[in-house]
């Protein structure tokens, strides 16, 4: 069945009116990215001030704590004594100028997602001109500005807008290293070096996108496979050792202070099992029980490196031996990442107002972007949009292996914004079957 008999009405061409609109964004799109810069830090700025200094998660506390005793000149200690790496250490170093700054005053640090939620507002409009038209950018600034989910999380303590903002900002200098984007070999070298550093800084803030930055590199090499001149390979060979540096660094730091090799935190086995284990849910996330676990790492006294890694054993264990039970909570996991609400373990940061706030600004995003992956063959993706796709599947399948949470989807929403944009604009710019609005390299 042809998308023609499945959705007649989408073959139409755009109406005049439709069209003029469409033309209006391409024409004021920078004007709009500004304003929606600016919108978002009146309205995350605002909440921030509205919530004050009051910490109202565990996780907040622990990285608080972990920026004061850096700069106490403590080192990244929980306790001042013990070292650690528990926690990954990129958001810390980045709420740490602001903490010396300012005393330690927790306004200040919610500060630094709303600087990055206001930052990646501006790399949305500038990724979404290359996906279709600066009409798209312009759409993606204004709904990644005013989307609920983010305001929330980047004025909370937690490493996923910040993210966010290294996400996009590598995606954007990357794609600025490559030739077709027509930038001189010097200028290509110098986007490539800080294509790299961001891709290392955003490992080791959260992670689980460190697959997400090799998966990138691999994709600007695949990109540029055809490319002869010496000073392509020079700039993929930049991003590689830029990307290197910096968790590098950090293992060797764990080596040197926890005698193991740690490439980044030490939490990775807990999270492993408190999403594999006899009584993980789709949904339990930090809720489940591991209680006997715990005991039996108490009674024989782990220190953190032997802790992360029988926590680890532990949940292979287990998932070997349930296998089917193990795919199917994985499977529910997976369908979970697009849940509207979490189950928190913290009491009394959950209403229905927010789960009706965060269906209705989510569900009708995520529609317009499977929508634009069903018309595929209709409105061929850029390059860039299927780069956005797979960076979104292979995060969701990722976070699956661990336990889901909203705020670990945060990055991937703006990802989906992006994508939604783009589908939007492929209508509005459309008459007679031919496309309007210049696309962007």
């Amino acid at each position: 069945m042809t998308d023609h008999a499945v959705l007649p009405a989408l073959a139409r061409p755009a109406s005049s009116r439709t069209l003029r609109l469409g033309v209006w964004l391409n024409e004021h799109a920078g004007t709009i990215a500004l304003v929606a810069v600016g919108v978002s830090v009146m309205i995350a700025g605002g909440y921030a001030l509205f919530l004050g200094g009051t910490l109202r998660f565990y996780d907040e506390q622990v990285y608080v704590s972990l920026t004061r005793s850096l700069a106490h000149g403590h080192g990244f200690t929980l306790d001042g004594v013990q070292a650690t790496a528990y926690r990954p250490p990129g958001y810390i170093v980045e709420l740490l100028p602001v903490y010396l700054a300012t005393g330690g005053s927790v306004l200040a640090m919610r500060m630094v997602g709303v600087l990055a939620l206001a930052g990646s507002v501006w790399f949305a409009y500038l990724i979404g001109r290359r996906v279709h038209a600066p009409a798209t950018g312009a759409l993606a600034a204004v709904v990644v500005a005013c989307y609920p989910l983010l305001i929330y999380t980047a004025t909370t303590l937690y490493p996923q807008v910040p993210a966010l903002f290294l996400l996009l900002a590598m995606i954007e200098t990357g794609l600025r290293a490559m030739p077709a984007d027509g930038n001189t070999g010097r200028h290509r070298l110098l986007m490539a070096l800080l294509a790299g550093l961001l891709g290392g800084v955003l490992t080791l803030t959260v992670p689980t996108f460190g697959v997400t930055v090799l998966g990138f590199v691999l994709w600007l090499m695949w990109r540029q496979r055809r490319t002869r001149g010496r000073i392509m390979w020079r700039s993929v060979a930049v991003v590689i050792v830029a990307v290197a540096v910096l968790p590098v660094a950090w293992s060797a730091r764990n080596e040197a202070q926890l005698h193991s090799f740690v490439p980044v935190s030490t939490n990775d086995g807990v999270n492993l099992l408190l999403g594999n284990s006899p009584h993980a849910t789709a949904g339990s996330g930090t809720n489940a029980d591991i209680s006997s676990y715990e005991a039996v790492a108490k009674q024989r006294q782990f220190g953190e490196v032997l802790l992360d890694r029988f926590y680890t054993e532990q949940a292979l264990l287990w998932i070997k031996a349930n296998p089917g039970h193990a795919a199917v909570l994985y499977a529910e996991k997976v369908a979970n990442n697009f849940s509207y609400h979490d189950d928190l373990a913290t009491s009394g940061q959950h209403s229905s107002a927010q789960d009706l706030v965060s269906a209705l600004s989510f569900y009708p995003i995520l529609a317009l972007a499977l929508l634009r992956v069903v018309l595929f063959r209709r409105f061929p993706l850029r390059p860039e949009e299927k780069l956005l796709l797979g960076t979104i599947v292979v995060n969701v399948l990722l976070l699956a292996v661990f336990f889901t949470r909203l705020r670990f989807r945060v990055p991937l929403d703006a990802l989906t914004i992006i994508l939604a944009a783009s589908m939007v604009t492929q209508f509005l710019l459309r008459r007679n079957g031919k496309q309007l609005g210049p696309e962007v390299a």
